[in-house]
Order: structure tokens, then sequence, then C-alpha cells
């Protein structure tokens, strides 16, 4: 319920003249009204009055209240300001361009011009030279190599036992080097999940690899560059030990990872 506030004299547009010769209930609207708006005048300034200490309130923060910095918001942290550079964007002076290289192909397509612009369709023989090589980068058709090794069994000739063939060491994982290398690529050295290895074998290399295999791969990749590591070390531990230094390994060279899995 709204408390009827003291209307304030108005200033009308019209003489008082005119207001006398208004009749009555006119005259009662009219004041009516103004004290309706006079109501409404102060209830919006209680009102802004009301948000401007919620906005403050809102806007607390450990940085500008008394607030611990776990009470802020992770959705309100406060932007860094940053510098602005002098420089240009873009490329900056003295920069060395980076153009994608050439590499060796594996096939070749020549491109013959097809008409001239004015209208000519026929081109001297000698004179067509090659000006530009676009080159197009593609992956080939993903084809997995698949290896069945038939193991047979048979009687010995002297004693009548039942021998049975057995799977070459080689090929003891289930798994070549080059596939193994490129899944410890992609779990081990790159991070990523065993879940998402396991789906991109599954929709890239189309076949079906449990997360325990990849888990074995990775272990193998791990022994297999920790011994080549340990070799490495070996060979050159005098070396360090004299200098002081301690040797840190990385990421390894490329191709190193399918050459551990094939020794």
């Amino acid at each position: 319920m709204y408390v009827m506030l003291p209307v304030m004299e108005a200033k009308h547009p019209f003489s008082d003249q005119d207001w006398q010769a208004t009749p009555e209930p006119v005259r009662q609207y009219i004041k009516q009204l103004e004290q309706t708006i006079a109501v409404l005048v102060s209830k919006v300034e209680e009102l802004e009055k009301r948000t401007e200490k919620l906005e403050s309130k809102t806007n607390q923060n450990s940085q500008n209240s008394s607030k611990p910095p776990s009470s802020d918001s992770p959705f309100k942290k406060p932007k860094k300001k940053r510098k602005k550079s002098k420089r240009k964007k873009g490329a900056q002076k003295g920069h060395k361009g980076h153009k994608q290289e050439l590499l060796e192909p594996t096939d070749q397509l020549n491109v013959l011009p097809e008409k001239c612009g004015c209208g000519c369709s026929t081109i001297i023989a000698n004179s067509l030279q090659p000006f530009y090589t676009h080159q197009v980068i593609e992956l080939p058709e993903v084809k997995m190599d698949i290896l069945h090794l038939i193991l047979n069994k048979g009687k010995c000739r002297n004693c009548g036992k039942i021998i049975k063939a057995k799977v070459p060491k080689e090929h003891q994982t289930g798994y070549g080097p080059r596939l193994s290398a490129l899944i410890a690529e992609m779990s081990g050295i790159q991070g990523n999940s065993r879940e998402t290895v396991r789906t991109f074998c599954k929709s890239v290399l189309n076949f079906s690899i449990s997360i325990g295999a990849i888990q074995r791969i990775v272990d193998r990749a791990s022994a297999a560059l920790l011994c080549r590591n340990s070799k490495i070390m070996g060979s050159s531990g005098h070396i360090n030990t004299v200098m002081g230094n301690r040797t840190s390994f990385t990421s390894p060279q490329p191709g190193s990872l399918s050459k551990s899995f094939a020794i």
C-alpha cells in the first residue's frame, strides 16, 4: 500500500484563469494523477538506492573487501589488464617468413591452361613451361596389414609325441612395431587418455583394441626406451661424472619408438 505524499505544486503549462475555468471533476483527476506520479518517483528513487547497495555487495570479492579468497566466484575472475604493445599486429619487420616446404611427390599432374582471355583455346606447343607448383598433402588410404600366423602341429617321427608350433617372439604381442609406436606416442608422449586412443583405433584405423592392450603397449614402450637410455647413459656415464652433468631424456627422436619395438 503506497503512502500518499504531499503533492508538490506543479507548474502547469496553462494560466490560473484556464485552471479555474476547468471543470471541478477534471481538476480533481489531475490532482490525483500528480499525487500518483509523486509516489512513483519516490518509489523509483528508493529502488535505485537499494539496487546500488545490492550491486556493491555482489561486486565484493577478496580483492576489494575482507572476504576470504575461497568465497570468490570461479566465474568472475578479475581480468588482467594487458599493456598495449607499440608493435603492429602481424609479422614484425625482419621476421623470417615460413613457407610450406615442397616435399618429394608420390605423383604429379600437369595442368594445362584452358582458354585465353581473347577466346582462343589453342596453345603453341613449344611455349608450354611450368611456372608454379601447387602442393596437395593427403593421407594415404588407411588399410591395416593383417598377418595370420597359422600354427601347425604334428607327430614326432622318433617318439610319436605331438609337437606344436610356437608364435615367433617378434609376433607374440599381436601388434607390430609401427602400430605399437603410434599407440605409445598418442597415449604416452602426447598424453591422450586410453579411451581416446581406443576410439581413434576404431574410427580411423578400423580395428578394436582394449584399454588393457593399450596399457601393455605403453608399458613395453617405456621398458624399451628405458633400456635404450640406460645403454646410452652407460656409454657416456664417465663423461657426465667428470663434468658433473645430469643427463635428462625428453621426447624420443622421430622413428626411435618404432626402432625400439623392432629391437
